[in-house]
């Protein structure tokens, strides 16, 4: 199945080290197709294209075109780092779009409109013209993008090691299931499934009934259930998608006084590079995942965080 990424860019170190992690997962892997986007700076108004410039009464507007012109250098450095990094020309597009209303909603507009897998942002980067791309526009598409998986890639990350946490709720399988798509029939990436509990914490219960809407009654009955639920689902999501089985991994479960600090710590501990949070619906309670995932996009560096809901 065709997947498509989308790869917000803007000439820094940082977007450069996102495109060599995307580059490692994917170079190889020909159903996925890339779309790299700048986000052009436009100042507080933007005046219509003149259909004739020579002959029109409207004023150019040199510093769009100079904007314009800095957004395509950005957009060609990406294309060639891509194909020298070893992905086929032909599954890279690109295009240039106006910062009209921030870059986080011009890039959550875009990539609704253009029906993506995910958005893929590098944290803290900054442009030539000075404009920090990246380190605000990835906490506020955070706030604000839920329909569409967002990536966050803070530094160098070359493992190809996910840290998985499962909570037994509906957003946790949600993220699995997005890991299974994007992955389906690879045998290069391991996954390292973990839950954590507070010590005042009870035990999770798995809710078949929970996921009926989702996933069908027939499947949550036979795999959502039992003491092992929290892990038989998703290592089941992720065989159903031809995934290797020695390439998933149960961890321990230990008690922690926090649990975002014990998923970090482990993540780290375990070797991985990436972190997969399924977030809650908004207005439902916080829990687990409502601490971790708000903050990891702060505190988290040099590992990447995939965030879906």
């Amino acid at each position: 199945m065709e997947k498509k990424l989308l790869l917000a860019v803007d000439g820094s170190p940082c977007s450069t080290q996102a495109l060599e992690y995307i580059a490692a997962l994917f170079a190889d892997q020909p159903e996925v197709s890339f779309h790299v986007l700048h986000c052009t700076s436009i100042g507080p108004s933007v005046r219509p294209e003149a259909e004739d410039p020579a002959n029109s009464l409207l004023p150019t507007d040199h510093r769009l075109d100079r904007h314009q012109a800095i957004g395509l250098l950005h957009l060609k450095k990406a294309e060639n780092q891509l194909t020298a990094l070893g992905v086929v020309a032909s599954r890279i597009t690109s295009s240039t779009i106006p910062n009209a209303t921030g870059v986080a909603a011009s890039l959550k507009g875009y990539a609704e409109k253009h029906l993506v897998d995910s958005i893929v942002v590098a944290r803290r980067g900054i442009g030539v013209v000075g404009e920090m791309l990246l380190g605000s526009v990835s906490a506020e598409l955070f706030r604000k993008c839920r329909k569409i998986p967002l990536w966050i890639i803070d530094g160098e990350v070359t493992t190809k090691r996910f840290f998985v946490p499962v909570d037994g709720s509906v957003n946790s399988l949600m993220a699995v299931d997005h890991l299974a798509h994007i992955f389906a029939g690879r045998n290069d990436i391991a996954f390292l499934f973990f839950h954590t509990r507070s010590l005042l914490s009870s035990r999770v219960q798995c809710v078949p009934e929970d996921f009926y809407e989702r996933w069908g009654k027939e499947w949550c009955d036979t795999h959502l259930q039992g003491k092992n639920c929290l892990f038989t689902g998703p290592i089941q999501l992720l065989l159903d998608a031809g995934i290797d089985k020695e390439m998933i991994h149960t961890l321990p479960e230990p008690t922690a006084l926090e649990e975002s600090s014990s998923i970090i710590g482990n993540a780290r501990k375990h070797k991985c590079g990436t972190i997969v949070i399924g977030r809650r619906r908004e207005g439902m309670a916080k829990g687990i995942f409502g601490s971790i995932s708000s903050r990891t996009v702060m505190q988290t560096q040099n590992m990447a965080l995939w965030i879906i809901g």
